[in-house]
């Protein structure tokens, strides 16, 4: 298959990205967080209260085996931790190509403390905590990226543009 595919932590502005870019190809988008709110008619956060982690990142993988039936081409956006479950990666390779969206320790904190979606992760040494799941994280999202996209002084277009002429490009399958 053939969908765009964006990873990367929080705050390095996936969401926004996929938002334009899908407007910009006029591609319909699909948010896997949003897929397993929808499915489970509670927020994330409510989720990982109430089920925990695990189950969490099953529905997560549960949902990306149902997109392999997906034939309309797609803009599709992972959470934050989906690419830490190795048995994922096979089902992105199908998916399509997956564009890892690489932000700054500095620019994650500066997004972060400032809204409430992500309050949970303020408890404690804020920053410490953001550098060690960035640690942590990296390698997966770059074992599983076909392409990485710096993001930090980067405006959401210029993001969007790079991987449209990307996208244009022929690719080794």
């Amino acid at each position: 298959m053939n969908h765009i595919i964006l990873e990367g932590f929080m705050g390095s502005g996936k969401s926004a990205v996929a938002k334009a870019l899908a407007k910009e190809m006029n591609l319909p988008l699909i948010d896997i967080d949003k897929q397993v709110e929808s499915r489970l008619k509670m927020r994330t956060t409510e989720v990982y209260d109430r089920f925990g982690d695990v189950y969490y990142r099953a529905m997560e993988t549960l949902i990306l085996d149902e997109l392999q039936s997906v034939e309309e081409r797609s803009v599709i956006v992972l959470g934050s931790g989906l690419a830490l479950m190795p048995q994922n990666a096979p089902y992105l390779k199908k998916l399509g190509r997956v564009y890892y969206l690489k932000v700054s320790k500095q620019l994650v904190v500066e997004r972060l403390s400032k809204g409430e979606k992500h309050s949970w992760l303020r408890a404690g040494d804020f920053e410490e905590h953001v550098n060690r799941m960035l640690k942590e994280r990296e390698p997966a999202y770059k074992k599983v990226a076909d392409y990485t996209i710096k993001v930090d002084g980067r405006k959401t277009a210029e993001i969007v543009q790079e991987i449209i002429e990307d996208d244009g490009k022929d690719h080794p399958a």
